[in-house]
């Protein structure tokens, strides 16, 4: 099968560099970095790097990129080897390909966020909603989703599934056969909502999620954060730390109200589960100054997560109605799964009255067919179609880092203090390692073969790898396989407005508007 994806899609070059850039826990918005389009620290100055050619009349090779990503870098590859330099979006990167990607990765001289700061200046933005934790190399984001959101995916993904549905029921619902489906012109709008409000429920708490102005918040930041203009005159950000604030506070001191409650009655408080009551229990541990604070490294996490969340489930609706005829085996396993689950929790229940020992509330049969994060990890080809959105998505040049020291490479190459270099990711999304017939979107690739969707590594860098590997990426990747479950198994259709427009939608980055809608047909 031929694949979709090979030519040119007609690119804004300067799009194209804003989704290069990792922010934070995840990719950064294409739509939402202002970028400094001028001469920056440039390549290595070793001579042994080749540069690559210019095509006649031209003076960056930005053009033959946007022409065709994977034509040029394979020209690059084959006449220069795996490292080479070109000059590209107004500044010129030392490119880095193959087996000496690991090095940049996990060499702690190579520095991503010393790159974007060079890039946007957003270092210094970010640090303004937050009064702890500003040290240039801190990783207390990092601790902190590794610490209290990927260890409690099991408790948070019913959650997440219920305010899914909800929102799915709400925003789209019922899409009948005999009236051809529902057409929704921007898919992206009915699923902010579903993201946003599932989000907002795992970090704020459903009482403070109630909230409007807190679900247009999680909605609107990323926008809001790319109108940053006169850092020192106004900071739009911080009018989503003071919503985050006014919506807490209530909230907090009932919850305090009744702590202390159940401290004077002498019984258990039952905590509730929400990021923002785990900052709070572990205030000192994170250097937390107040709450004006804690909601500044909340609104981090929403920035880093929910709009790349929502514009990559977007995407993974792209490709389920571009490749329809896989739709009805993502159906048949999750049917098998919650089929084996439910008959795996009879057998336990059946074990359970033998010995005369009472059911547990947890094997309620009305909960057999639920959606856990346990039945989402079974699903393996949902799981291995989601890779294969990512492994043909990514942007071809991305993940610039800057080197603090000269670096030698393991060729033997310098990579001099001072300079930027950028990954090929053509080079590991197109290499060996990947199989066979590397061009063409097969979403079975990986089943089998040990590598889900989470799983960082050269070969699969979307979330980056090595130390400073996206940690995020385990709730993004359950809710994104929770997002295609839900629609494969309420919906038999999902077709595109405009085919022509097909190939484009398929490599929009961060952040694009798509430029056909969907029409939906719900199953019978």
């Amino acid at each position: 099968m031929l694949t979709l994806l090979s030519g040119s899609t007609s690119m804004a070059p300067t799009d194209a560099l804003k989704v290069a850039i990792p922010l934070g826990l995840g990719l950064a918005s294409a739509a939402y970095l202002t970028i400094k389009l001028t001469a920056s620290s440039g390549f290595s100055t070793d001579k042994s790097i080749p540069m690559a050619s210019l095509r006649p009349g031209e003076t960056t090779h930005d053009k033959e990129y946007f022409e065709d990503q994977d034509a040029f870098l394979q020209r690059c590859e084959e006449e220069y080897g795996p490292v080479f330099n070109i000059h590209y979006m107004g500044t010129s990167y030392t490119v880095i390909s193959g087996a000496q990607i690991r090095e940049v990765f996990l060499n702690e001289d190579f520095s991503s966020s010393d790159a974007i700061e060079e890039l946007t200046g957003m270092r210094t933005f970010l640090m303004s909603m937050i009064k702890s934790n500003r040290e240039v190399d801190s990783r207390v984001i990092h601790e902190i989703v590794r610490d209290n959101i990927s260890p409690n995916l099991a408790l948070f993904t019913p959650r997440i599934v219920k305010e899914l549905e909800k929102n799915l029921e709400k925003e789209l619902g019922v899409c009948p056969a005999e009236e051809g489906g529902k057409l929704v012109e921007k898919p992206v709008l009915v699923l902010q909502e579903m993201v946003a409000n599932a989000m907002a429920n795992v970090f704020v708490g459903p009482e403070i999620a109630k909230s409007r102005k807190v679900i247009d918040t999680f909605i609107t930041v990323a926008g809001d954060f790319g109108k940053r203009t006169e850092i020192n005159v106004l900071n739009p950000l911080q009018v989503h730390v003071q919503v985050l604030v006014d919506a807490a506070t209530p909230v907090i001191l009932e919850r305090r109200r009744q702590e202390a409650e159940a401290i004077e009655q002498g019984i258990e408080y039952q905590r509730p589960d929400d990021i923002m009551q785990r900052f709070l229990d572990n205030f000192d541990k994170y250097n937390f100054v107040d709450l004006e604070d804690v909601c500044g490294h909340l609104l981090i996490l929403i920035l880093a997560s929910v709009h790349t969340t929502t514009d990559t489930s977007t995407n993974l609706l792209y490709y389920m109605a571009a490749y329809p005829q896989y739709m009805d085996k993502l159906l048949e396993e999750q049917q098998q799964v919650l089929d084996a689950i439910q008959q795996e929790r009879e057998l336990l229940r059946q074990d359970l009255l033998s010995k005369g020992e009472a059911i547990d509330a947890d094997l309620d049969p009305s909960h057999d067919r639920d959606l856990s994060a346990a039945a989402v990890k079974r699903m393996v080809h949902m799981d291995s179609f989601v890779r294969e959105v990512f492994r043909n998505r990514t942007e071809r040049l991305s993940l610039m880092h800057h080197a603090r020291k000269n670096i030698k490479l393991s060729s033997g190459i310098v990579i001099s203090k001072g300079s930027d270099v950028i990954i090929n990711m053509r080079s590991a999304h197109q290499g060996p390692d990947q199989g066979e017939d590397v061009t063409e979107f097969q979403p079975w690739r990986f089943v089998g073969k040990s590598k889900p969707a989470t799983k960082v590594g050269v070969d699969f860098l979307p979330f980056g790898m090595g130390r400073h590997a996206c940690p995020g990426r385990f709730l993004a990747m359950q809710e994104l396989k929770t997002i295609g479950v839900l629609m494969v198994s309420k919906y038999s259709k999902i077709e595109v407005q405009d085919p022509k427009k097909l190939k484009t939608v398929l490599r929009s980055r961060l952040g694009e508007p798509t430029a056909t809608g969907l029409i939906f047909t719900s199953r019978s």
